[in-house]
This record gives structure tokens, C-alpha cells and sequence, in this order.
């Protein structure tokens, strides 16, 4: 470091410790704890809001937490924020997520894109054709302002530079991980008591994530439906994520199938409890018809569980030889591959066996690492 000036960075964490977005927030969470921990000369601004400011969980002499009350998605991010980087004298800000304010182009940047999902599948809550338009605006946009971008996959880093027009030399992509919390042992008492608190009876296949339409669980319900109803195996399917009144076509499916004691939908699950679910588990079912990076099948092989997974998007990508793959539109396919993996012990071992094996490619330590170098390109210094 010598001859060299400690720069000041800003780390857009406004979605960390919110329920908006969990996925971003873990990235953002470990991206903070391992910056301090690798990089002790530069100084690094977190921009939080204000309800999360106060447990703000990072401490380190070049860290400062500052509060900010403009949330994603609001025209306050994109008038008044600004006013605030501005204040903060930064040498470069890393947006963890698309969402920057477009007009704000001062400081150089790093942005960090997760997927294209919304410019594929708007969801119920982009009804209008309004928000359609803006996002795609604002995508492009921040993606044209940033001074490098981030893809989390080779995938991602494709949809954009196809999608958005953006040149691939400013991406670099850069994996991320599965949480640590996955690879510890539970207890099994505990274990026993949360699948008696949901009714699990019977060995289970596992599926953790929003009830969002690209995740296709409909077809997933049906096609398991079709597992049961042709192979006559007695096995749940247990849904974890939070309730969507947005999604009322998958209570309807499941009470339609009569599947009611058969189907599991937990809730909200907190993530002290999730790594039980992944441990009680047969197999680990990903029927998503596009992800960005796709961490739940991570998670699983981190907790020892078969993967199946759909073979679209960058799922082949992420899994490599560690899953089964089905087509995520075919329900014959998916309720084929539960069978195979419900009736072939050699099978099941070996996709536990390369899980374990395809999790150690993936680390937030190495994340960091190279989302430094992207800073340091930002940055115009050598890496």
C-alpha cells in the first residue's frame, strides 16, 4: 500500500436486515463482514436505513453505518439520495443492487446485477405497463452509468450485455456462496418438534423461495401430483417460503389435487429454523424457470440433501453434475425425476456426495476478494 491513499466507498446496503429482498440482503451482509475483515486500509461507508441502523450488526475502525430513509423502488431514491452520496464525499459506491439513482453519476460506481428476472417475468405486482417501462429504464440505465458491473453468473453476465446492450469488457462475474449455517449438524430433537409443528410425517421433498410465477410451483404441485398418482411412493412436498395472497393459484391447486395433508406450506420460516428443513430433507426440488444464480439448491448440497433441479436458465451452470436435471415445463419429467431419485440409493448418494463437492467452488472469502479486484479496476489502480 504505500504511496497509496485509502479511497472512500460506499456499500448501498439499504436492503440489508429487510424482509424486501432476503436474497440481496445475505449478499449484502456477507459482502460488509468480509470487506472489513480483508480489506483494513480503505474506508467503507454503509448506507442503511434508519430502522436498521440500530442493530447494525458490523463493527471495524474504517466502517461507518450512515442512515438513510429512502427505500427502493420510491422517487426519493432517485431526487433526494442523491444528495446524500454527494455529502459523503465517496471515492466509488458499490449498489448492491440495480436500484441507483439514474441521474446521479458524480462518483464512479460498481453495480451488482442478480438477475433479468422482472425483464422476463414482471410479476403481478408490475401490472402496469408503466412500471414495466420504468424498471427496464432504470436497468439500462444504471447499468450504462456504472463504471464496472457485477454479474453473479455467466448467465446474468449474457442477459445483459443481450438484453441491455451493455459492453461485456465493464462485467466481471463473480459467484456467490451458500451461507455457512447450512454445513452445521442439528439437533434432533429439535429437528423432530419443527416437522411435528408442520405436519411433516413422511419423508419430504424440499422446496425454500417466494411464490413468484418464474418459480413455477404450480407445475410443480401437478407434476408431483402425477409422482404420487403414477408411482404410488408415499412422500410430502414441503413449500417453505412466505404466504402470497399475490399467488392464490397454488392453495387453489394443491386443495383442487387434494393434496391438503400431502402438500406443505409452512410460511415464513426464520433462518435460525431453515437449515432443519434442509437437514430433514429427502431431496431438494428447484422447478424455477430462470434464476440469476439460484443459492437454495447451494444451500441443500451444503446441508448434505440431493439436488433435482430444472435444466433452464443458469441452473446447469451453478449445479454442474451435482443435480438431476428435468424440464422445469414438462410434468411427466419432473415427477420422473423425483421417482428416479425416490428409487435408486446409488443415485442418491452420489448427488450428495458431488454436492458436497460442487459446494466447496463457491465462498463468499473468494467473493470479496474479487469484488475487490472489480473495485480496484473501478478505481483505475492496479490490481
Amino acid at each position: 500500500m504505500k504511496n497509496k491513499i485509502p479511497k472512500r466507498i460506499g456499500i448501498d446496503a439499504r436492503l440489508f436486515g429487510t424482509a424486501q429482498a432476503t436474497g440481496i440482503g445475505t449478499y449484502t451482509e456477507e459482502l460488509i463482514s468480509n470487506l472489513v475483515k480483508f480489506d483494513d486500509f480503505n474506508q467503507y461507508v454503509a448506507f442503511v436505513l434508519p430502522e436498521v441502523a440500530e442493530t447494525f450488526p458490523f463493527y471495524a475502525k474504517n466502517l461507518k453505518k450512515w442512515p438513510v430513509p429512502y427505500k427502493h423502488y420510491t422517487y426519493s431514491e432517485q431526487l433526494l439520495y442523491p444528495s446524500v452520496l454527494k455529502k459523503a464525499r465517496l471515492d466509488l459506491i458499490h449498489y448492491t443492487n440495480f436500484n441507483t439513482p439514474v441521474f446521479f453519476t458524480q462518483v464512479k460506481s460498481v453495480v451488482t446485477v442478480h438477475d433479468l428476472t422482472l425483464w422476463f417475468f414482471p410479476g403481478r405486482k408490475q401490472k402496469s405497463w408503466l412500471r414495466r417501462v420504468v424498471y427496464r429504464q432504470v436497468m439500462r440505465q444504471s447499468c450504462e452509468n456504472a463504471t464496472r458491473i457485477i454479474a453473479v453468473s455467466k448467465g446474468t453476465k449474457t442477459d445483459i450485455v443481450k438484453y441491455l446492450g451493455i459492453n461485456a469488457d465493464k462485467i466481471d462475474v463473480i459467484y456467490e456462496s451458500a451461507p455457512k449455517r447450512y454445513r452445521d449438524k442439528v439437533e434432533p430433537k429439535r429437528l423432530e418438534a419443527i416437522k411435528a409443528k408442520h405436519n411433516i410425517s413422511r419423508p419430504y421433498f424440499l422446496y425454500v423461495g417466494e411464490w413468484r410465477p418464474h418459480k413455477n410451483l404450480v407445475r410443480l404441485i401437478r407434476a408431483f401430483a402425477t409422482f404420487k398418482r403414477q408411482y404410488q411412493l408415499d412422500y410430502q412436498l414441503v413449500l417453505v417460503g412466505k404466504l402470497d395472497p399475490f399467488a392464490p393459484e397454488i392453495p387453489e391447486t394443491i386443495k383442487q389435487l387434494g393434496l391438503q395433508d400431502d402438500v406443505i406450506t409452512t410460511g415464513y420460516v426464520a433462518d435460525q429454523d431453515l437449515p432443519y428443513f434442509y437437514a430433514g430433507a429427502f431431496a431438494f426440488i428447484f422447478p424455477s424457470l430462470y434464476e440469476g444464480f439460484g443459492i437454495p439448491p447451494l444451500e441443500a448440497m451444503a446441508a448434505g440433501v440431493p439436488v433435482i433441479s430444472s435444466n433452464a436458465s443458469v441452473m446447469p451452470e451453478i449445479l454442474g453434475d451435482a443435480a438431476l436435471f428435468f424440464n422445469p415445463k414438462s410434468l411427466e419429467d419432473i415427477a420422473q425425476a423425483m421417482y428416479k431419485l425416490a428409487t435408486t440409493f446409488r443415485l442418491q448418494k452420489e448427488l450428495k456426495d458431488k454436492g458436497f463437492q460442487q459446494i466447496k467452488k463457491y465462498s463468499y472469502t473468494k467473493m470479496v476478494k474479487e469484488t475487490l479486484n472489480t473495485y480496484r479496476k473501478a478505481l483505475g489502480e492496479d490490481i
